[in-house]
């Protein structure tokens, strides 16, 4: 018996998508267009946090009341 918490499996995430394949000169069918559009879509993370700010001179004034 181990004296440590249990771990988590790791996170299995997608595989990146390749920019040179969601660009090119010639015309796409419209299912591959489809496809690049889901993979853009679908693979933003959008759980980031934005990057942190310092606050505005107006910000700051209004939390120092």
């Amino acid at each position: 018996m181990s004296s440590f918490p249990p771990q988590v499996p790791p996170v299995r995430r997608d595989l990146p998508t390749d920019p040179a394949t969601t660009i090119a000169l010639h015309p796409h069918t419209p299912e591959h267009q489809r496809r690049v559009c889901e993979w853009l879509l679908y693979g933003a993370n959008l759980n980031d946090p934005a990057a942190y700010r310092l606050p505005s001179y107006e910000q700051a004034k209004l939390s120092a009341l």
